[in-house]
């Protein structure tokens, strides 16, 4: 069939996934390909539904870039293996894990193997994963050091499964596999109800009882979290994804303190045990006290809280040392020497050039092999073929001077898959990562994986990053079964609770803020769309002129517009030009829209999978729009008029969704706090100024705060201060209205009070009397109101008093409930 043309072509010394030698479809790829063939839109349809999925849901793309750039590309070709040949790829996976457990063990234990010198001193001492504070001479040592492993298998020309590297340290893929599973099966269902493919999810059920088993013994309901390094990470989507499946909280290290050998989360409420911690921070990171003293991204008194007992780490801190290619050579012995078992998966050809009679023959082959740096930070493989005179003799003096700090080994042909790339399938080379948790006393597989795509890299570049091509793993099933049931979950009575103050101090302080940017979000993109909607109507007359006049001054206080633009007469082309150039400015909406896309993409846990498509690829999408206006007012329009739609689909969602505890209470405080200001400051900023303009300063009002068509029902169009100033500050059915915000506000900081113990006065109950006091003044003879201008002086007094009670306010929360928190984040680590 034509889908399948050039499948024939693989080379010879490649193994062919596809096809056997005798050129026949193997008989485990028959399923999907049929499926394929039957497909009535094409595979095309189905691969960019999948591709929009994996975007949307932040998998493929960093919701903290505005070009919405692809770290990784989709191939809906999965790699399918056979029962029985995944029965002993799986027996061999944790025979594997349970050596370098052992191993581990001894490392940071006895160091046994150092002194029966079946393990190079250089190979732990010199390693940059291992890590002196983390050996336990006494003290508790960890139940497992290995809780979960990743591993990279390629198939070479005689059919055999090699392993090309262990990823023990930081093992990332586990949640990329997960979330390409769920997709694809969305995407093409027909293959999933034709073929019998393994289910993943006892895995996730399996890894969730593993890290309850790591739990000290006398806890019998433990606390557990995921440890991440930040949203700054490259695989912070994992972290996230993994926070949800297993049902745990995503927590930074600003988020925990260890004191007196027990490790807590910092929430609203005070310090909360938790006693497993699903690590995906460099361990180097983990504790700035005894590891690396420049980290911002730890815990203080880490390692000390895992030497008492009282914390359990997954992985142990140190795991990395392991997972060095140097260590390969010396897994067979070892595996004799600690299981009495021979190796069933064996690892590729690999000489460590620390042993001389490996240095001799690796020099006498130099030319044909690759070199890898193996205990440094530099991991990246020289083809030294590849290199000039000079780079091969500057080669040969590094490995003469420091012959422990390399490997060698000969390239490899990995075996061959099926790959669409648009029109048809075409074969690509191939490895597989795999993934293993511990098991109490052994450990468990996941029946499947990522699958990744060298692009016919022989040296296999950049193993420990995740990019390229990626692809799921289909295990196939004997029959129905086959497929795994979850594991027999152990239940434990829980105090049935409804408080939400274990909030983290740092997701409080993120919320409240995120609720303030998408209200000024929704402001600026308002004040902007009136204005330009005047401007584009072409002549400028004199009532609009006037209200340009006006806005024009509020622009140039929200930093919106340069100033000189923003203060040139309206019919100008200064304040034309000044105001087109909003879309392209770097301050106002671009700085709104960057606190919004940062905050977004750290909290992406606390938020619903419909919230995370409207705040990471829709938000991008919505900077894309802005940015292609380029000083037309038309496509400006366009653009103001998506980002206030964004904020409402936002805003709903979040009203719809959120739990209404204290992290919604914080989002919707903030957003009540802005919108506050914003009425004080924009809508009843022109009103202080002069009568002159109140005819202009009414319809702006109104229209800044949304409350044009209410007025107009109550008073048929009639334009009077009273009733404007009325509905826009006293009345409390108005949400856009200034009083509405203030009550909200009292009735957050009560809520908040009674969750958390700690008090912030809300703004006293006498700004309203004040308030109410300046309507009617406005409300009595037009006369005295208007010439004696004791209603204005009132109104000024009023408002200037307001804001600043709400200035304050902000601060008090802050104080409250933030301030403790260590504010800056240092660059993390991105895993294996």
């Amino acid at each position: 069939m034509e889908s399948l043309r050039g499948l024939s072509s693989s080379p010879a010394s490649a193994y062919d996934e596809l096809v056997t030698g005798q050129k026949s479809i193997r008989y485990h790829w028959q399923g999907i390909l049929s499926v394929i063939r039957s497909l009535p839109g094409g595979l095309g349809e189905r691969v960019e539904s999948a591709r929009r999925q994996l975007e949307e849901s932040g998998a493929t793309v960093n919701l903290l870039d505005d070009r919405g750039a692809a770290r990784w590309t989709f191939d809906p070709l999965p790699l399918v293996i056979a029962p029985d040949e995944w029965a002993q790829i799986e027996s061999g996976l944790i025979q594997r894990a349970r050596l370098l457990d052992k191993v581990l063990a001894d490392i940071y234990g006895p160091q046994t193997l150092l002194k029966e010198h079946l393990l190079p001193p250089m190979l732990v001492h010199a390693n940059r994963h291992f890590h002196r504070p983390a050996r336990v001479t006494d003290g508790v040592a960890p139940q497992q050091h290995l809780g979960h492993y990743a591993v990279d298998l390629v198939r070479l020309g005689d059919g055999r499964w090699h392993v090309l590297a262990d990823h023990t340290e930081l093992p990332a893929g586990a949640g990329y596999a997960l979330e390409m599973r769920r997709v694809l099966a969305r995407s093409l269902p027909e293959a999933f109800r034709s073929i019998p493919v393994r289910h993943l999810r006892p895995f996730v059920d399996r890894w969730h009882e593993s890290l309850r088993s790591l739990a000290p013994a006398a806890v019998t309901q433990p606390n557990m979290a995921v440890l991440t390094p930040g949203s700054l990470s490259a695989t912070y989507f994992e972290h996230v994804y993994l926070s949800r499946v297993l049902g745990v909280p995503l927590v930074e290290g600003g988020d925990i303190v260890a004191r007196d050998g027990q490790v807590s989360i910092k929430t609203l409420a005070g310090l909360r045990p938790v006693h497993v911690l699903l690590r995906r921070l460099d361990s180097a990171f983990a504790d700035p006290l005894e590891l690396r003293a420049d980290s911002a991204l730890g815990v203080t008194g880490l390692v000390e809280a895992t030497r008492s007992g009282k914390i359990a780490l997954a992985n142990a801190l140190g795991s990395g040392v392991v997972e060095t290619p140097a260590m390969m050579p010396f897994l067979e012995r070892l595996g004799e020497r600690l299981l009495g078992e021979k190796l069933e998966l064996p690892s590729l050809d690999v000489w460590w050039l620390g042993e001389p009679t490996a240095l001799s023959f690796a020099l006498a082959n130099l030319d044909l092999m690759i070199v890898r740096p193996c205990l440094g930070q530099d991991r990246e493989p020289i083809v030294v073929g590849m290199l000039e005179a000079a780079e091969r003799k500057a080669l040969v003096e590094r490995i003469r001077a420091q012959p422990g700090q390399f490997v060698a080994q000969y390239p490899m042909t990995p075996s061959l898959t099926p790959r669409w790339d648009g029109e048809s399938l075409v074969p690509s080379a191939v490895v597989l990562r795999a993934f293993v948790v511990a098991d109490h006393d052994t450990y468990h597989v996941l029946p499947g994986g990522l699958a990744r795509e060298p692009d016919g890299d022989t040296a296999l570049r950049s193993l420990s990053r995740l990019h390229g091509t990626l692809k799921d793993v289909w295990v196939l099933a004997e029959d129905a079964a086959d497929v795994q049931l979850p594991p027999t979950r152990r239940f434990h009575q829980l105090a049935v609770e409804r408080s939400s103050a274990d909030l983290q101090s740092r997701v409080a302080d993120n919320l409240f803020w995120l609720g303030r940017y998408i209200e000024r979000l929704d402001n600026d993109a308002r004040m902007l769309r009136t204005t330009a909607a005047r401007v584009a109507q072409g002549a400028v007359g004199p009532r609009d002129a006037v209200e340009l006049r006006l806005l024009g001054r509020l622009l140039d206080q929200s930093n919106l517009m340069d100033h000189s633009s923003a203060l040139a007469p309206p019919e100008s082309a200064l304040f034309q030009q000044g105001l087109a150039a909003v879309a392209t400015d770097d301050r106002g909406l671009a700085t709104v829209l960057d606190g919004i896309q940062r905050l977004t993409a750290t909290m992406r846990d606390r938020f619903s999978v419909d919230m995370t498509v409207a705040a990471g690829p829709e938000m991008i999408e919505v900077r894309k729009r802005l940015l292609a206006a380029r000083g037309n007012l038309d496509p400006l329009l366009a653009a103001l008029d998506e980002i206030v739609r964004f904020v409402a689909t936002l805003s709903g969602l979040a009203q719809e969704n959120m739990t209404r505890g204290t992290g919604w209470r914080f989002l919707d405080l903030g957003r009540r706090l802005e919108r506050a200001l914003h009425v004080l400051t924009s809508a009843l900023g022109p009103f202080t100024l002069s009568p002159i303009d109140w005819d202009a300063s009414m319809r702006l009002a109104l229209e800044l705060c949304d409350s044009t068509i209410t007025y107009r029902t109550r008073y048929l169009g009639q334009l009077q201060p009273a009733p404007v100033l009325d509905l826009v500050i006293l009345d409390d059915a108005n949400p856009r209205g200034l009083v509405f915000q203030l009550r909200a506000i009292k009735g957050h900081l009560d809520y908040l009070a009674r969750a958390s113990g700690v008090t912030v006065a809300a703004p006293p109950e006498s700004l309203e009397i004040d308030l109410e006091a300046v309507v009617r003044q406005f409300g009595g003879d037009e006369q005295a109101w208007r010439h004696e201008g004791l209603a204005l002086a009132m109104l000024r007094d009023v408002t200037s008093d307001t804001e600043e009670h709400l200035d304050r306010l902000s601060e008090a929360i802050t104080r409250a409930y933030f301030s403790h928190v260590p504010a800056a984040q240092a660059v993390g680590s991105s895993g294996s």
